[in-house]
């Protein structure tokens, strides 16, 4: 179930699709969608780093790169490159940025980004696949994702070939949602809510990805890793929020997890909360940076 940003926000109104919630899952990153549903993609991920509180994780996430002037720094799966153009102004002119990703009309836009904020001859970008990256081993100084993770089939692929691809004592970040750990407070029917939620953890393939990073940057072998978890905190539950929580709603009931009614009780419930001042949404991203060992 998700929310809308604080409504005594003075920022820019974003999408109830939070962390990638909802209609940002997983079956969006297929390589078979239509042309009109990537542009869809393009623009839901635009509207999404409209997002304060994501803005905060891409900053502390970028900072956690350990990256100054003339070094080389990788972005994995780029999408619509919005993160380009704040890791060329910190490698300047004498350093690289490389964005990456599957999908050749979001390099498109990032190309698109990068020209007009006049960074194309330190950017360059790459269509590939995050599970077998196309660079040589140790040829970039750190490399980034972020909510990419969750929705691969082989996500230790991934965190390997960056590690793969960073020198010895250059650093791995990625940011990734815990979306399994998602709280909303429905007192009256917490089993229900738990079942709503579980259903729309359907739609992401690694759920759980924020919570697995500890374990799963141990395997690739990386070391002194720093996790650092942020919390968002939304207030308010409002119409569009209501009728994308009918759509999850819809899936339980068609499951036969639940009746029809008991959705619309909850929701019902969430939206008076809501106008009292009792809607309370607690979600979880977590940051992990972890450095490729010297003797690598």
């Amino acid at each position: 179930m998700v929310g809308k940003a604080d409504a005594n926000s003075d920022a820019a109104p974003v999408p109830t699709e939070r962390f990638g919630y909802a209609s940002l899952g997983s079956h969006l990153w297929s390589s078979s969608l239509s042309e009109a549903e990537r542009e869809n993609l393009a623009g839901l991920l635009e509207a999404q780093n409209l997002d304060p509180f994501l803005q905060v994780v891409a900053r502390r996430s970028i900072e956690l790169l350990r990256i100054g002037p003339g070094a080389t720094v990788l972005d994995v799966g780029c999408g619509t490159g919005v993160l380009l153009p704040a890791l060329a102004e910190l490698v300047g002119s004498s350093g690289r940025v490389v964005g990456l990703d599957y999908a050749p009309d979001l390099l498109a836009k990032a190309r698109d980004r990068v020209r007009d904020a006049d960074y194309a001859a330190v950017v360059e970008l790459v269509e590939g696949d995050a599970t077998r990256l196309p660079f040589e081993s140790g040829s970039f100084d750190a490399a980034h994702i972020e909510r990419v993770l969750m929705h691969l089939s082989d996500p230790g692929a991934a965190i390997s070939e960056m590690r793969r691809i960073v020198r010895p004592g250059g650093w791995v970040v990625t940011a990734e949602p815990d979306n399994a750990g998602l709280r909303v407070d429905v007192p009256g029917d917490p089993e229900g809510m738990a079942l709503l939620t579980a259903v729309q953890m359907t739609q992401m393939t690694n759920p759980a990805m924020g919570l697995e990073l500890p374990r799963r940057f141990a395997t690739a072998g990386l070391v002194d890793t720093q996790i650092v978890p942020m919390t968002d905190f939304l207030d308010e539950y409002d119409a569009d929020a209501a009728a994308l929580d009918r759509e999850i709603g819809a899936d339980a009931v068609a499951r036969g997890l639940m009746t029809a009614e008991r959705v619309e009780s909850i929701i019902s419930y969430l939206t008076e909360a809501s106008g009292r001042g009792e809607y309370a949404w607690f979600g979880t991203m977590v940051i992990a940076a972890g450095r490729v060992p010297e003797d690598d």
